[in-house]
Parts: C-alpha cells; sequence; structure tokens
C-alpha cells in the first residue's frame, strides 16, 4: 500500500496534500465532493504555445506566446507574452485576457498542443500567474520570449503541477518547430 501511495504522489505530485484514502477513492471511482477529506474539483487548463515569423525571419527572432484556454470553462482565455520594443529597452511581460485566435496572424507559423493541467477550481489563474511572474529583469542579451515562455514552463514543473518528462517533451518539440523553416 505504501509503495502505491509513493508512486501515486511521485507521478502526481500536486495529490501529495491528501490522504491515501481520497486518492484511491478518486481512482476508483467511489469519489464524491461531499465526502469528508476528499478530493476538490479541478478544472481542465489547455496550454498552447503559438510561433510568429520576426523580422528577419530567423530562429532567434521568432515570437512565441503561451495561451491557456478550458474545454469545461468556455469562458477562459488568457494569453501571457513579453515583447520589448527595440533590443536595448526591457522586456514587458503582457497578458491578454480575451479569447483570440492567433492562428488568423499574417505572421503565424506554427503551434505546440502544451498538454493540460488539472487545477482546483477557483484556482485556474495559478498556471497563468506562474508563467507571468517569471523574472525578465537581469537577463542576458540573446534571452527572448522563447526562454520567457520555457523558464514558466519549468516553473509550472517546480510547482508540481507538471512532470518533467511533460517539460522536456514540449521544449523538443517547442524547438523543432522554432526552426522549421528559418534562416539559420
Amino acid at each position: 500500500m505504501e509503495k502505491a501511495a509513493g508512486f501515486i504522489w511521485e507521478k502526481f505530485p500536486h495529490l501529495a496534500r491528501f490522504s491515501l484514502f481520497s486518492v484511491l477513492n478518486i481512482a476508483s471511482g467511489n469519489y464524491s465532493d461531499s465526502q469528508p477529506g476528499s478530493l476538490p474539483s479541478y478544472t481542465t487548463i489547455c496550454l498552447t504555445i503559438f510561433i510568429f515569423r520576426g523580422e528577419p525571419d530567423v530562429y532567434y527572432r521568432r515570437h512565441a506566446l503561451c495561451y491557456f484556454t478550458s474545454p469545461t470553462d468556455r469562458n477562459f482565455h488568457e494569453t501571457v507574452h513579453v515583447q520589448r520594443v527595440n533590443d536595448e529597452s526591457p522586456w514587458d511581460v503582457e497578458q491578454v485576457h480575451s479569447e483570440m485566435d492567433w492562428t488568423l496572424s499574417v505572421r503565424y507559423i506554427s503551434h505546440v498542443n502544451a498538454g493540460t493541467l488539472s487545477i482546483p477550481k477557483g484556482e485556474e489563474m495559478m498556471p497563468v500567474d506562474i508563467v507571468s511572474r517569471t523574472p525578465v529583469t537581469d537577463k542576458e542579451r540573446d534571452w527572448n520570449c522563447l526562454n520567457f515562455i520555457l523558464e514558466g514552463l519549468e516553473q509550472i514543473v517546480g510547482k508540481g503541477l507538471q512532470a518533467q518528462e511533460w517539460y522536456d517533451s514540449v521544449q523538443k518539440e517547442l524547438i523543432d518547430k522554432l526552426l522549421d523553416g528559418a534562416v539559420t
């Protein structure tokens, strides 16, 4: 039993605050919101990373942003990205709090479906806030919006909302799509 609990909490660290009894109840289908000590209701948050052409269209000038949506809350649409006016100006974190079809941009190249997160109801902004709080000051000269997105995803892993394997997979696909067709 303890071995099973260790496996569950290793694979799903966000469940570690719940008793083994509660976790096993949800796994067996004996879960109810009304049970004392039961797991709270969760909202599924989908992450999509969009990639856009830069000027000039070289891989290190391409732009990336993170778009959060939810199939269970049709009104949940959040975008987080960084940009700056020129190479000498500071980076600014920008958020868009509305539905966007980023594929309609003339600069749109591709996107990465980065999977989902299970977030307790009422805390849906948690992953958005984690990414938007990624530090943007005191960065090396070649730091850019891609680094911002990747560092934000690392923070999501650090908070136990996803596994390192997820990050590695998303990073690989993002880099592949970022380089695809770019002048190197």
